[in-house]
């Protein structure tokens, strides 16, 4: 388990009676890769951290520790038990994340311009849009402005598949723990890690099985695009080369990252190769959208396990020509000050976790269940 922290708790168990009713939220991101859990207790209206936990899934399914994985729904339930208990997760209330390949997002008109009326009007204008049964999928929707001239209201469309949304659900059932809300991780994400003095910044979520850009105006996505590139594309690549095993290729990586190894200058430049190709379309969909509208982007935050990939901050920042940081979701809750620098390495990875507990802090998503 990495960054588990198993004692934390004990450290909040002193806490004013008042402040010990208070409910606790474990906030589940489960990637496909591995399971990443935070938990918040609320103490005198302001979020604090409880504990945090997270575990590989490589070793579930018999294979290499990066790797990604396609765990059977009984496997699952057996990995969220394991890093509850090895994370000393109190809670039982849970927030869950569903993962991006679990919806997908779009932008849509709407022809009216009365908030009133665009709940009704979603589904009739979703199914231009949906290539399947609403009965299918939940919608969930965010006005983002209104175009006076033509009539319509410009509004950010997410799909949620129910029978993912069923099989999330059931994992976390069955683990021993009940469910108190959901939402697509690129809301958690935001929730953790943009803030409010954020005009328009990217948000770059490096992940094991795909690489995604949002870009968030004033905490809407409004631009989503979707990559290959991934962390295990990375190691492949390492592998593929240098005729290593995965294993090593994967420790390589972690260890040295762009910045290197003397014995061998192989590595960065087969790493700085892969992600060329694919940074340069996400370099093209920035710019696009900036010249699109006329509003530049900001700055960008790296968040997910594969933002912690030595010298891609860097790296990002000269391809983008603008600043670029790593995701610190921790900087939302409180914590002892101790673990500052432990929870800064550890934040991007905690992004989607964190941002999922802290729904039950600030929820004003709107969702809409559909059914014909």
């Amino acid at each position: 388990m990495a960054f588990g922290l198993s004692t934390l708790a004990s450290l909040f168990r002193n806490d004013a009676e008042a402040a010990l009713q208070r409910a606790d939220i474990v906030g589940i991101d489960i990637g496909s890769s591995a399971i990443k859990v935070v938990q918040i207790k609320d103490v005198n209206g302001v979020p604090t951290l409880v504990t945090y936990g997270e575990l590989q899934l490589g070793p579930y399914e018999g294979v290499d520790i990066g790797r990604t994985t396609h765990l059977s729904k009984e496997k699952l339930v057996e990995a969220l038990v394991d890093i509850v208990r090895e994370a000393s997760v109190t809670g039982k209330d849970a927030i869950f994340a569903l993962s991006y390949n679990a919806s997908f997002m779009t932008t849509i008109s709407v022809p009216t311009l009365a908030p009133e009326k665009i709940s009704a009007m979603i589904p009739v204008e979703a199914r231009k849009y949906i290539p399947m049964s609403l009965t299918k999928v939940t919608l969930n929707w965010t006005p983002l402005g209104v175009n006076e001239k033509e009539n319509t209201t410009q509004v950010l469309l997410s799909v949620i598949y129910n029978e993912t949304f069923s099989e999330y659900s059931a994992i976390i059932k069955e683990s021993g723990l009940n469910i108190v809300g959901s939402e697509v991780e690129i809301t958690s994400s935001v929730r953790a890690i943009v803030s409010e003095k954020d005009e328009r910044v990217a948000i770059i979520d490096c992940g094991a099985f795909s690489t995604r850009v949002y870009i968030v105006e004033k905490g809407v996505v409004i631009k989503n695009h979707s990559i290959l590139l991934s962390g295990n594309r990375l190691t492949q690549a390492l592998t593929d080369e240098l005729k290593i095993e995965f294993k090593e290729a994967e420790e390589i990586k972690r260890t040295f990252g762009l910045t290197g190894k003397k014995e061998d200058p192989r590595i960065q430049k087969i790493l700085t190769r892969t992600l060329e190709r694919e940074f340069r379309e996400l370099h093209t969909v920035l710019k696009k959208q900036e010249e699109s509208d006329g509003v530049p982007v900001q700055k960008i935050i790296l968040s997910g396990g594969g933002a912690l990939l030595l010298g891609l901050q860097a790296y990002v920042s000269d391809m983008f020509s603008r600043p670029v940081v790593l995701a610190e979701p921790f900087t939302k809750v409180v914590f002892p000050s101790f673990l500052g620098d432990t929870l800064k390495e550890a934040g991007p990875s905690f992004s989607v976790a964190i941002g999922g507990a802290l729904q039950a802090f600030q929820n004003n998503q709107q969702v809409l269940s559909t059914g014909e």
